[in-house]
């Protein structure tokens, strides 16, 4: 059976993935607005990155109290069907 072959995407990996993907373009459309404009937005770009770290340490905290408590990693874990 395909399903069972088929290993099934974590949640927090496919939130990692939306992270990654979303940060590499909003750098390349910075880049891209620098390369014509000239100038930076300085406020977008701090809030928006830092927003995006808020996330990932949050996830790693997560990850370090299953753990703490016993859990092993994919134990337990949502999956996205």
């Amino acid at each position: 059976m395909r399903g069972k072959r088929r290993k099934e995407a974590k949640t927090s990996n496919l939130i990692l993935l939306a992270m990654g993907l979303f940060a590499l373009t909003f750098i390349a459309a910075m880049t891209a607005i620098f390369c014509v404009k000239g100038a930076v937005p300085d406020t977008l770009i701090q809030y928006t990155l830092g927003a995006g770290g808020a996330e990932a340490l949050l996830l790693a905290g997560i990850k370090i109290s299953k753990v703490v408590s016993g859990k092993s990693f994919g134990e337990g874990e949502d999956t996205c069907e």
